[in-house]
């Protein structure tokens, strides 16, 4: 994880944002009579991520409807006994960092003074983003495209050159498509690439492979301009 940070790092403008999407896991108990273990990963991230060199901005909740989320909270229902509670965990995190620099941010929003200021659009004024989850055949965890669409507005203007390195099936190179930004996605799973491939139209121009061994190379989709919609 650290080396792919790394390699953002590498490539992302200084003073630009890096944002991931996080929540605690819970690890796999042997059997009904053992404890299942919540990890929070958080802490681990912001580690990995300062010594990859950023440092944290923001942390915004992405909080989900409660009938959403699996149902932790019965067995306190049923029985009322301290020490059983267990709450229903309606959000994840999305953590946000920034590229080292010697730099005030106002650097990086120099030559933007032309842009769509989006009047009509309401704000997020805090950071809890109350967003639905999104399902889908192809992928356990899609995200939905609103939230991708927030990230992208408020951490990037339209013609920049985005990217997302765990692109998944990919949901954020097409809200990135139809907001007017330039995706780039790298993605180790083929099965996931071809169905950004086939979905996307021909947008994307594929780069690398999984040579002999599946997932040995990271397969990247890089967005051209001028190509797709």
């Amino acid at each position: 994880m650290g080396e792919s940070f790394r390699e953002c790092r590498r490539v992302i403008e200084d003073g630009r944002f890096i944002i991931v999407n996080v929540s605690p896991v819970i690890t796999r108990r042997p059997g009904r009579e053992f404890e299942s273990i919540r990890y929070p990963i958080h802490y681990d991230l912001h580690r990995v991520l300062t010594e990859a060199g950023y440092y944290f901005v923001d942390e915004i909740l992405w909080v989900k409807p409660e009938p959403s989320v699996p149902d932790r909270i019965s067995g306190y229902r049923q029985t009322r006994k301290p020490l059983s509670y267990k709450p229903n965990c309606i959000t994840e995190s999305l953590m946000v960092y920034r590229k080292d620099c010697a730099f005030l941010l106002d650097r990086n929003m120099r030559g933007y003074e032309d842009y769509d200021r989006h009047e009509d659009e309401p704000i997020d004024t805090t950071n809890c983003w109350h967003i639905a989850p999104k399902y889908d055949k192809n992928h356990p965890a899609v995200f939905p495209e609103e939230l991708c669409r927030r990230v992208l507005r408020y951490y990037s203007f339209e013609g920049d050159t985005v990217m997302d390195i765990f692109a998944g099936s990919g949901t954020f190179g097409r809200a990135a498509r139809k907001m007017g930004r330039i995706p780039v996605l790298c993605e180790m799973n083929e099965d996931y690439a071809r169905i950004i491939e086939s979905e996307s139209g021909g947008y994307y121009d594929v780069r690398g492979g999984s040579g002999e061994k599946r997932g040995q190379q990271i397969t990247i989709w890089e967005g051209l301009q001028g190509r797709g919609d």
